[in-house]
């Protein structure tokens, strides 16, 4: 006669804690013991009930433990994965910050590049009209005329208003810079600190 141990038993018996099986051990040799002749029936019952509840403590036991375990490294995993996820975002407001920095240094070389350009030919600009009148110094002021005069002091204008423009133009992209990396960092805070009341629920 076949006995009947239910669906999937060798999967279950090798799952189950190393104390468990061992108590069902005990228990079937406690089973055996009643064969042997010189056994007292009554005897035997009497300290099989004693084993049983000996071995339902056991068993109790071994499946609490065994779920302490399983929800420890369930929670260890969702720790891990809160760790890695906060790790890679860590990693992709870096490559941001960084990506940006770059950008905006980019930028500030091609506008000094341009100011630099637009300062030299104001500068040959203003030589050149300096240069015609350098000959005769005493006379500046009466071989100037109105027209170049002006044009001098527009051109000098122009490049003030362009040293001017060039200084706004750097402080608002340095500005524009803290503000978005601000962001970043006060973002990942929230995510710390969310992430940190999540894990310790």
């Amino acid at each position: 006669m076949a006995l009947n141990v239910g669906q999937d038993f060798k999967q279950r018996w090798l799952e189950a804690p190393e104390a468990v099986r061992q108590a069902y051990l005990d228990d079937l040799h406690r089973i055996f013991d009643i064969l042997k002749p010189e056994v007292q029936l009554q005897a035997w019952i009497e300290r099989d009930k004693q084993e049983q509840q000996k071995s339902l403590q056991k068993i109790d036991v071994a499946y609490a433990e065994l779920k302490a375990k399983l929800i420890e490294e369930a929670r260890i995993r969702h720790q891990q994965a809160l760790e890695k996820k906060l790790e890679d975002k860590r990693a992709e407001e870096a490559a941001f910050a960084k990506q940006l920095q770059l950008d905006e240094e980019r930028k500030f070389a091609e506008q000094a590049k341009e100011l630099q350009i637009i300062r030299q030919d104001l500068v040959q600009e203003t030589q050149s009209y300096t240069n015609r009148y350098e000959k005769n110094p005493k006379n500046i002021a009466d071989n100037l005329s109105v027209k170049d005069s002006e044009m001098l002091s527009e051109l000098d204008s122009v490049r003030i208003r362009l040293e001017l423009e060039a200084e706004s133009l750097i402080e608002q992209a340095v500005t524009v810079f803290r503000e978005k990396l601000h962001a970043a960092t006060q973002e990942e805070i929230e995510y710390i600190l969310k992430s940190s009341k999540f894990s310790d629920q």
